[in-house]
């Protein structure tokens, strides 16, 4: 038997009402926030997340699947989504000339990670960015389509921790003194973050190992650092979240793994499924020129759908299941059966039943499973009646109904 390669998963019909109703709530917040899709390919040149993530991060230097085309040219699939969306909109002038504009996918990343629950090699995500204000309400914005998504989806007991990492301006100070902080505890560190200690202390921040995070706590805030300019947006972008009523942490110690980051960083998080964060972003106002734009400002986020999906598996999400299924006794009944569906579907119900002639109590277990809303019989004896036996599934009500009102029996039952 072959099998799918670890760290992916198939979805099957069980779990896609759940999928759909996460995904559908999003796109409506989307809607709502004046964010339009954006579809970007699944690979692209491996410069655009050298470039765009940096080269030390863990997903450039660890986690990307690489190969080389046939011209002989890196192509890399896609681990996240902002740099693919970056790339497409200063490559496609009709967009970068917009004063503004504000974007959101959603589909499959690929890191080559461990597999673990909530943490898979091809996983999916939804995300928007902010592309032309440099505002602090843009960051507000940002965070609050993103709260709206998790509260109407039905996630519980998430927290919202934000913070700033400053600007190139500010940064360095803060840099400088971190540095110092951890070279006097290198021995504490695990071997990953001894390395990252030359080249880019900030991820030392970032690191999950148990005794990396205890050093953390006693390490210098770089909300002490901040610039002017830095401080006053900070400043402003909390009132916005108050303000908005959203609730807030300010973590001073809260950094993102990626390089291009700004300003600005945030994090959903709650305790549940086994992972810390099911959504997070920033600010990243470097990121556009870094790939041949001019200065853009903009901000934006990822949620993980399988992360969310796991916090969601005991909502009440109510099944999608059939409008209707017809059951039928065979021969004649069958050709009115046929004559019925056909019906039903041009009237916009969703529509089964079995070709073959089986039993009733057969035909009633598939339209169980199926999830139908109404049951529909036609035997013998509705034949000669010129009726249809119509069934409430949910109620267990059934009443024999003329032919021709059938259709509007079973918009009466499933409400549309």
């Amino acid at each position: 038997m072959i099998q799918k390669p670890p760290g992916v998963e198939d979805i099957f019909p069980d779990k896609i009402d759940r999928w759909n109703h996460l995904i559908g709530t999003a796109r409506e917040a989307f809607r709502l926030f004046n964010c339009r899709e954006i579809i970007v390919p699944v690979m692209e040149f491996t410069e655009v997340f050298a470039r765009g993530l940096g080269d030390e991060t863990d997903i450039v230097s660890k986690e990307m699947f690489t190969f080389e085309d046939r011209g002989g040219r890196s192509l890399t699939l896609r681990p996240e989504g902002t740099a693919s969306v970056v790339r497409a909109y200063v490559e496609n002038g009709d967009y970068n000339r917009l004063s503004s504009c504000r974007f959101y996918y959603v589909g499959p990343m690929f890191r080559a990670e461990r597999p673990q629950k909530g943490r898979l090699r091809q996983f999916n995500q939804f995300g928007a960015e902010f592309f032309g204000s440099g505002d602090p309400f843009t960051d507000f914005e940002s965070i609050a389509v993103m709260d709206s998504i998790a509260k109407k989806a039905g996630v519980r007991n998430y927290r919202l921790l934000v913070n700033s990492i400053g600007c190139p301006h500010c940064r360095p100070s803060f840099m400088k003194d971190l540095r110092e902080y951890y070279i006097s505890r290198k021995d504490g560190l695990c071997e990953d973050c001894r390395r990252r200690l030359e080249k880019n202390p900030l991820r030392l921040l970032d690191c999950k190992v148990e005794s990396c995070i205890i050093l953390k706590k006693d390490a210098p805030a770089i909300t002490k650092y901040l610039c002017e300019g830095c401080a006053d947006h900070h400043a402003a972008l909390k009132a916005h979240l108050n303000d908005g009523k959203i609730d807030f942490i300010e973590d001073p110690l809260l950094v993102r793994g990626l390089d291009y980051y700004t300003r600005t960083t945030f994090e959903f998080v709650t305790g549940e499924a086994g992972q810390n964060a099911f959504a997070a972003g920033g600010r990243y106002d470097g990121l556009v020129e870094t790939f041949g734009g001019k200065p853009t400002p903009a901000v934006g986020f990822a949620a993980g759908i399988e992360r969310m999906l796991l916090l969601l598996e005991e909502a009440d999400i109510p099944r999608s299941g059939l409008d209707a299924y017809v059951v039928h006794s065979g021969g004649a009944a069958f050709d009115e059966a046929r004559s019925i569906v056909a019906e039903l579907r041009d009237a916009g119900f969703s529509t089964d039943m079995e070709p073959g002639a089986k039993g009733f109590k057969s035909q009633f277990k598939k339209a169980d499973r199926e999830g139908a809303r109404t049951v529909l019989v036609i035997g013998e004896e509705e034949l000669a009646g010129k009726v249809c036996t119509v069934k409430n599934m949910d109620s267990g009500e059934q009443e024999a109904v003329p032919r021709d009102r059938v259709a509007a029996r079973v918009a009466a039952i499933v409400g549309k």
